[in-house]
């Protein structure tokens, strides 16, 4: 097997993870960038993502014969593209990805299946064939989450909490699901009643997991803060749900991130949501923390799980928003340019962009979201220090960070100490941490 040094890899993905090339390119010898952009009508917002780093090469075609046989890795950080993976490594190249696992996470139908065939505990759940089944059905209950079978992006997870306050949202989706609305599968589930949700934040080879990795805390969308925690000492609902599944990921072929959502009530471990990927927003931090992550990729890509090399044992992130340049603007389909600070770049991990001349240009459609800023050290004190000053380097730019979540965070990380759930040095006190970070953004 090559060296690291001397590997030609590709990362393939739909532009949330470019930062990961960039990281590649850092110690491998040649690294490209691949995101799909063929349709009818090509649109530059697609044919752009990528281009102008300085040491990575935009691809337009995966799989040209040019460049094919020159590729040892092909890196899959995102979700999707299952069949070309395992076409890729049935042909000897190294692949670092799903291998069609990310069905877990968009067929929730599946995936509860898997959970009962696991002996893993399931949310009581319902599934609904059809958009007038589900309207019926709705009007017999109260409080409950509705999840869809792949379709994400006509539907994210909502919740319900009686039929009056949701027949506007189920016209709404009558008219996005169209007539196709009587053949899309929805998931009913039970409100749990806690506040305890934690997660695992690592990788997976073969079913195999690492000998040390971070179990973290998430606002959703907005801030994550979490620890770096021995395998053996990680939170025993974690360890279960790896445990559980373990034979399935090794079943699947499965080289790649690995983060999952557990939720605990009365004491009774629930895996919500499994992400077969780079979990985006939490899991950024992984590029800067670990001193060995391109070795981990490529190795792993090989079947090999490798001891990760940690530099820090805290990390959080806090997701930047795009400021529309008045109060009623929106921002969220329309072009975005920054010009960030280069010494300030290895804090900062973009999404779907693109540079010219020196200045970032963001290319997303349908979110004013353009990245994360991370902060790291070795308590929590010191992780949300260095977070502050990252985003105080930021301050004179059209962005902001909703820090101020940080203290419901810190308040369910403690809840989840007090449960028995480990999670490393001393908790701040909230309101210490919001008179620093009051200060930024």
């Amino acid at each position: 097997m090559k060296s690291v040094e001397e590997v030609t890899a590709v990362v393939a993905d739909f532009g949330t993870f470019i930062s990961v090339a960039e990281k590649l390119a850092e110690t491998m010898a040649k690294v490209y960038y691949y995101s799909p952009c063929e349709q009818e009508y090509v649109d530059i917002r697609d044919c752009v993502l990528g281009n102008g780093l300085a040491k990575v090469q935009r691809l337009d075609n995966l799989l040209d014969p040019d460049t094919l046989p020159e590729i040892d890795l092909f890196v899959f950080p995102d979700i999707g593209f299952g069949g070309l993976q395992r076409y890729l490594r049935s042909i000897g190249k190294a692949v670092w990805g799903n291998l069609g696992a990310s069905e877990l996470e968009l067929y929730r139908t599946h995936f509860l299946e898997v959970l009962h065939d696991v002996g893993l505990p399931v949310v009581p759940s319902v599934t609904v064939v059809g958009l007038s089944a589900l309207a019926k059905h709705l009007k017999t209950v109260k409080n409950k989450w509705i999840k869809v079978d792949c379709f994400r992006g006509n539907m994210e997870t909502w919740h319900h909490v009686d039929f009056d306050h949701s027949e506007r949202t189920l016209d709404g989706l009558a008219v996005i699901f169209g007539g196709a609305k009587e053949k899309v599968t929805f998931v009913v589930q039970d409100d749990l009643k806690t506040e305890i949700e934690c997660g695992y934040d690592g990788w997976c080879i073969d079913g195999r997991f690492p000998t040390a990795t971070f179990q973290g805390y998430e606002k959703k969308n907005e801030l994550y803060l979490g620890s770096l925690l021995q395998a053996e000492d990680l939170p025993d609902e974690l360890k279960m749900v790896n445990e559980a599944m373990a034979p399935v990921l090794k079943e699947y072929g499965y080289r790649d991130w690995w983060a999952t959502e557990i939720r605990v009530s009365d004491g009774v471990p629930y895996f919500i949501d499994p992400t077969a990927r780079m979990p985006g927003q939490t899991g950024e931090h992984q590029l800067e923390t670990l001193e060995n992550v391109a070795d981990i990729i490529w190795r792993g890509a090989n079947g090999e799980l490798v001891k990760p090399n940690w530099l820090y044992q805290y990390a959080a992130e806090a997701t930047l928003h795009y400021e529309p340049l008045t109060k009623d603007a929106s921002v969220k389909d329309e072009w975005k340019t920054l010009h960030l600070p280069e010494d300030a770049m290895k804090w900062i991990k973009l999404y779907h962009y693109c540079k010219i001349d020196d200045v970032y240009h963001f290319s997303s459609k349908g979110t004013d979201e353009v990245g994360v800023v991370i902060g790291v050290g070795n308590s929590v004190d010191e992780a949300l220090k260095h977070l502050t000053e990252n985003l105080d380097g930021l301050k004179k730019l059209p962005v902001h960070a909703n820090v101020a979540g940080f203290a419901s965070l810190l308040e369910s990380i403690k809840e989840a100490e007090e449960a028995g759930m480990k999670f490393g040095s001393r908790i701040p006190k909230p309101e210490s941490i919001l008179k620093t970070m009051g200060k930024v953004l």
